[in-house]
């Protein structure tokens, strides 16, 4: 597809850079501007957090509410899974895409139960998709809505999200302001499934996502007290700490909440937040790994602006 990403950074809530760069289709018919969508991924869990933490400021769910509450005949192996092991990717679930392809949120959910822990729950930190499709079978499930709907009016209406997109309603739109793929995927996996409700799918760009960044922030969604609990360390790993949906980093230049998506058909993004210094930074691409290092546009492209930004050289 050629390289394409898009940029935003803004400091102390102002946006100093806004910009696509290159073409977002090997046959350079599409520019890539500041609204170009891209699909972002697993950055798609933190707006399912996001609507946890709001359902349990209106008291649907408790986070050490257990799996049994809210589905059936759930194997004794997962019924002491809470919602605060789903969010924070401690429940024992393996990244095997078991709800890929299923349509039917029951079929799904009961596919991903059927599915072989990795460790006792609470135990062990693995991603996985699975944890957070079925925080989005919760979410249906309380608000009596499908998961893009209940997205649609908790979030996107209260935030002016104009441009973005859910998972399959991609296939109609006009193709102009979708950035390609790196490859072809078959119809079955182009339309609405579990495979990627509530972990990912959905498509976006930079504008949308400093406007949602800048509304959770003002407490437009879930109370201050809530935000803060859900970027809040619960697993140390490492340099990196998990948090409720989000990731939690010490980096030389301070503390920096991030969240971060890839697919392995090219498309990528990163959301970074450096609370200390007040600097967003915003890197969507579909150029998939660039560098020496093999590691994704976003992350190669963030680290560079980050480094412009904080006027730090290696």
């Amino acid at each position: 597809t050629g390289f394409a990403f898009s940029v935003l950074v803004a400091k102390d809530d102002k946006i100093i850079h806004m910009k696509g760069y290159g073409w977002a289709d090997s046959l350079k018919t599409k520019q890539t501007n500041e609204r170009i969508l891209f699909n972002i991924a697993s950055i798609t869990k933190s707006f399912t957090s996001v609507v946890i933490f709001w359902l349990r400021e209106k008291g649907a769910l408790a986070l050490d509410d257990k799996l049994p509450k809210f589905f059936k005949n759930v194997p004794k192996d997962k019924q002491s899974i809470t919602v605060a092991q789903l969010l924070t990717h401690t429940s024992g679930l393996g990244q095997n895409y078991a709800a890929d392809g299923i349509t039917d949120r029951d079929s799904a959910v009961r596919q991903i139960l059927k599915d072989k822990l990795k460790f006792k729950s609470g135990k062990d930190f693995s991603y996985s998709n699975e944890n957070y499709e079925l925080l989005g079978a919760i979410i249906e499930i309380l608000t009596h809505q499908n998961y893009e709907d209940a997205l649609r009016r908790l979030i996107w209406n209260q935030a002016s999200i104009t441009d973005t997109k859910f998972w399959g309603e991609t296939q109609g739109a006009d193709q102009q302001i979708i950035a390609d793929k790196n490859r072809a995927l078959d119809a079955a996996a182009l339309s609405r499934n579990w495979g990627y409700i509530a972990s990912g799918g959905i498509y976006s760009n930079v504008t949308d996502l400093y406007r949602w960044f800048v509304a959770l922030r003002k407490g437009v969604f879930i109370e201050p007290k809530s935000l803060e609990q859900m970027w809040t360390v619960q697993k140390k790993l490492s340099e990196t700490g998990v948090a409720f949906g989000w990731f939690v980093s010490s980096t030389e230049w301070g503390k920096e909440i991030w969240t971060r998506g890839t697919e392995d058909w090219g498309h990528n993004g990163v959301l970074l937040w450096f609370p200390e210094r007040n600097v967003v930074i915003i890197v969507l691409s579909n150029s998939g790994e660039l560098g020496d290092k093999n590691i994704t546009a976003n992350r190669f492209i963030s680290d560079g602006i980050a480094k412009i930004v904080f006027k730090k050289t290696e």
